[in-house]
């Protein structure tokens, strides 16, 4: 391997067809030492690059890559690459390092970019520990409670949305089905407002519950309420209480 003297007064490399460096000049070597493969200086996010660009079907080529001096410190360094090939078997490729303000910039934006990849993988986090939370939430909503062997009592908290109906509806079922409980007391008392999502939901739960033969007793309904409820249009055989106190006596619980 030669060192040659440049035309220009910038770093030059001559390589064969494999990425081999042939010769150097002085300017190559004070930066690079003295270098035996192009692929070797290249940062690994280049390196698919210079594979592309630099081969001999593209007689001349200018890219900007990133290279990796061992001179310099670990921060990548941006250069202007040209290349031109002489015939399939050699190239003269010429390296142009980016002003030193650009240079800058560029790693600024890339700890940048890095930075916001770490806080998009947090944010990711904390976003799925909130969901779980109120999923959470949703389900202690609507807890079941055993009053007796075949009774068992729902009180609804909050408003009724479909996040909320869908994250009691399984475990409502299996439960009501698992356990035998032949009747079961909903109790709108401390319910707030009724999303149609959660109407939709809260009748398909009814209505399950209903076929697989449940007594369905619907407590502390408000007006309001009992106007939406009586939209679901549902053909279900539902008796209605005012408050727990008076199912509670009927059913000698």
């Amino acid at each position: 391997m030669n060192q040659v003297d440049p035309a220009f007064p910038l770093p030059q490399l001559i390589i064969n067809k494999n990425y081999k460096i042939q010769s150097f000049t002085e300017e190559a070597k004070e930066i690079f030492g003295q270098p035996f493969d192009l692929l070797e200086l290249v940062d690994e996010d280049s390196i698919l690059k210079v594979k592309q660009w630099v081969t001999p079907e593209h007689a001349k080529a200018s890219l900007e890559v990133l290279v990796r001096p061992p001179s310099y410190s670990s921060t990548p360094l941006t250069v202007d690459m040209h290349v031109v090939w002489e015939g399939e078997l050699y190239a003269h490729v010429l390296i142009i390092l980016k002003d030193e303000k650009l240079t800058k910039i560029t790693n600024t934006l890339s700890q940048l970019r890095t930075r916001l990849n770490d806080t998009n993988l947090e944010l990711l986090e904390e976003k799925e520990k909130l969901e779980e939370a109120m999923h959470q939430n949703n389900r202690l909503s609507a807890p079941f409670i055993k009053l007796t062997e075949e009774s068992g009592l729902v009180p609804l908290f909050g408003d009724i949305n479909n996040d909320k109906i869908r994250a009691i509806e399984d475990s409502l079922l299996y439960t009501v089905r698992t356990k035998d409980v032949d009747r079961v007391l909903i109790d709108f008392t401390a319910v707030g407002d009724m999303q149609q999502e959660g109407i939709a939901g809260l009748k398909q739960i009814m209505t399950s519950l209903f076929y697989m033969g449940t007594e369905l007793i619907i407590i502390g309904i408000q007006p309001r309420q009992a106007m939406l409820l009586h939209k679901m249009d549902a053909a279900l055989e539902v008796i209605y209480m005012n408050s727990l106190e008076q199912a509670l006596d009927k059913y000698d619980i």
